[in-house]
């Protein structure tokens, strides 16, 4: 295939592919690192890249440049690599996407994309994203659903979290990814979790979190996630000190919290940017944040 860097064999029993993009829909870096997560933690094997020539404006994604542990400056280039995970010999596994979104050429990318998961055997893909939305970083991050698969949605029904789109509007690669693949006769299902606007810029521990337990628990995985526990306790207290600096965050939270435990699909209007200062709280977690946006430090 053109553009595709292939690392070995790709295997034919892979039935469910798993995705998430940085960039659009992945606030808080909650979908990116729950593919970091999942790679790291299965141990997954590294399949194929897309060579990133093609698809990136690299004045608008730039590449980063990196110290190895030589102590010798890298280039990281943006990624979209594949990853593979079998639970054991001959049963089904998961065929694992994690990348940056691109910036052109996005038919091409998905049918890159595409014709690797049908000559991997993909039947049906999870895809995840995280939004920002009204809500506190005291409270459980909402995770809401939807698929095209019968019962993959009944089992969202059970769990009360299917929701219906109706977003019209810019959309993302994931969802052309989607389109794509239900021309294809592929079934799907989105997770779609929720971070706290007035924290937009942080990377969010405890929405990952969220994410995370409904992809295992969808696909029955189990995962060692407690230095992912570890660090959501770090970060609510990092911000709880943070929004404990400032009197109008400090208000406006308690507000969300009135409105999130009432239930209600309604949540308070943001605050205006004069009042919400969220230039100093994004200052004061710095230092927490930037071993997590780095990455290789990463639960």
């Amino acid at each position: 295939m053109d553009h595709l860097e292939l690392h070995g064999e790709p295997p034919t029993n892979l039935t469910t592919l798993v995705v998430g993009f940085g960039g659009w829909i992945d606030a808080g870096e909650a979908a990116s690192g729950t593919m970091r997560h999942l790679v790291r933690r299965l141990s997954a094997s590294h399949l194929a890249s897309i060579d990133p020539e093609e698809f990136f404006v690299f004045s608008q994604v730039r590449p980063s440049i990196r110290l190895t542990a030589e102590g010798v400056r890298a280039i990281r280039w943006p990624r979209s690599e594949f990853f593979t995970w079998q639970p054991s010999e001959g049963e089904p596994g998961l065929l694992l996407l994690r990348g940056m979104e691109p910036n052109r050429m996005w038919r091409t990318y998905t049918k890159l994309v595409l014709d690797l998961a049908e000559q991997c055997g993909v039947k049906r893909i999870v895809s995840v994203g995280a939004l920002l939305a009204g809500l506190p970083h005291t409270r459980p991050p909402r995770v809401t659903g939807y698929s095209t698969d019968p019962d993959w949605r009944a089992r969202l029904e059970d769990w009360g979290i299917y929701r219906r789109p109706t977003y019209q509007g810019p959309t993302g690669i994931a969802s052309t990814v989607l389109d794509a693949a239900t021309r294809r006769g592929m079934s799907h299902l989105s997770f779609m979790g929720q971070a706290p606007h007035y924290l937009q810029g942080a990377a969010n521990p405890a929405v990952r979190q969220a994410l995370l337990n409904h992809v295992t628990r969808l696909l029955d995985i189990e995962l060692d996630m407690s230095r992912l526990d570890e660090a959501v306790k770090a970060f609510r207290a990092q911000c709880d000190q943070a929004v404990g600096n400032d009197s109008s965050t400090r208000s406006y939270v308690r507000q969300l919290e009135e409105e999130y435990d009432s239930e209600t699909d309604e949540a308070p209007p943001p605050l205006h940017e004069e009042d919400l200062n969220s230039d100093r709280l994004m200052q004061e977690l710095e230092d927490f944040l930037r071993e997590e946006r780095e990455g290789d430090g990463e639960p």
